[in-house]
């Protein structure tokens, strides 16, 4: 009982782990990871030191959600990852009901696999489909087909997950209204809680750019883009997924914790190479570089930078940051909590609404439908100090 009052006194913080490692590297990824798995012992090793040396850190916190991400963390064996679940559980103050999620692709997901991660209390799963149709996957150079993207999510029912989320991609070479919306109709048929909806973006050092300047295959067009954010919008609204964040929907009761918590700038702690920490102050990266991460944890040799942030970094994080929440930006917050910007955010505002790019309530700014569509570029000139969008 003194062990449940001491938590619930403590700030709520996220834990999210990276496991940098793929089977293949998918034509539009630009994260870190490697395929090679020959380090992959020595970096879970490496992972659950840091999480150890940290500790210290995390003395007044409790951690309501933890993430394990990717790379893709279902290429994990149970003990591996029982071993990063045990030091979490050994070293910090975990709240009974964690919200934990593990990423995982289709082609991982079996019975057995499913089983364990109940077991070491993995409550919540990252489903990364993309798409229901085989020739979008061809492309992507995703390592599962589509009738294993149906098939695994009968085995997550089946093996007892109430709460998981998938992965769509919309905006994609030669799709169509009809495409997207058989994508769609997956989550009805299959009854998928929570899903997460990112428009195809070309990245800098990735294949996919390589193919568009090649002439390999060919962009879609913005408005194409455009229109099928409408059509997944239209269909939340004919359904029960809230559109609660600019690319997250929720049915009732399951927006996603973790990712909640960084949207509204809560505090987390960032394990593995490439991984962000944030304590409200400072934030903290490690490097990204798998051989040398490992190396610095076992000599103990520095292996991030840090940064602390200006009155107007925190002032932009969270124009950026809430700006995507169905919530919005709450006038009353701004006013109390960034004084010193408050005239001018009422004059870059009033831009905004006279586009109709954004909504006023009384309490809080939202965007509209339209706004939607230009949330990064309506949210840069709304920054304290301006930068190119």
């Amino acid at each position: 009982m003194q062990q449940d009052l001491n938590i619930a006194n403590k700030l709520s913080a996220g834990i999210y782990i990276h496991i940098p490692y793929c089977k293949r590297k998918c034509t539009y990824c630009n994260f870190h990871f490697s395929t090679n798995l020959k380090t992959l012992e020595e970096m879970n090793k490496a992972i659950c030191d840091e999480i150890e040396i940290r500790k210290v850190e995390a003395k007044s916190y409790s951690i309501q959600s933890i993430y394990l991400g990717g790379g893709t963390p279902s290429l994990l064996s149970g003990s591996a990852l029982e071993k990063i679940m045990a030091t979490i559980y050994d070293h910090y103050h975990v709240k009974s009901d964690c919200e934990i999620t593990l990423e995982a692709n289709p082609d991982d997901i079996d019975p057995l696999k499913l089983n364990t991660w109940l077991q070491l209390g993995i409550n919540r799963l990252s489903i990364g489909i993309q798409s229901f149709h085989e020739e979008d996957l061809g492309w992507m150079n995703r390592s599962h087909t589509a009738e294993q993207a149906k098939a695994c999510l009968i085995e997550v029912k089946s093996a007892g997950y109430q709460n998981f989320t998938i992965d769509l991609m919309y905006g994609l070479p030669a799709s169509s209204k009809e495409k997207l919306q058989f994508n769609l109709d997956q989550l009805l048929t299959f009854q998928v809680p929570h899903f997460s909806a990112y428009a195809l973006t070309p990245e800098e050092r990735t294949a996919l750019i390589h193919l568009y300047k090649t002439g390999n295959l060919k962009p879609p067009e913005d408005i194409h883009t455009v229109k099928q954010m409408y059509q997944i919008l239209d269909f939340c609204e004919g359904t029960a997924y809230e559109a609660y964040e600019i690319s997250n929907f929720a049915k009732p009761g399951f927006r996603s914790r973790h990712n909640s918590s960084y949207w509204k700038g809560l505090p987390y702690l960032g394990f593995g190479p490439s991984a962000h920490s944030y304590d409200g102050v400072i934030r903290r990266w490690n490097i990204a570089n798998n051989n040398l991460y490992i190396q610095n944890i076992s000599i103990e040799q520095a292996y991030s930078e840090r940064e602390v942030l200006s009155d107007v970094d925190h002032f932009n994080e969270y124009i950026l940051l809430n700006l995507r929440r169905v919530e919005g930006l709450n006038l009353k917050h701004i006013q109390l909590t960034f004084a010193p910007f408050y005239a001018q955010f009422l004059k870059d505002i009033q831009v905004q609404l006279d586009r109709k790019d954004i909504l006023f309530d009384g309490t809080s700014y939202i965007l509209s439908r339209q706004g939607r569509t230009q949330a990064d570029r309506i949210s840069a000139e709304m920054f304290a100090v301006k930068q190119k969008c």
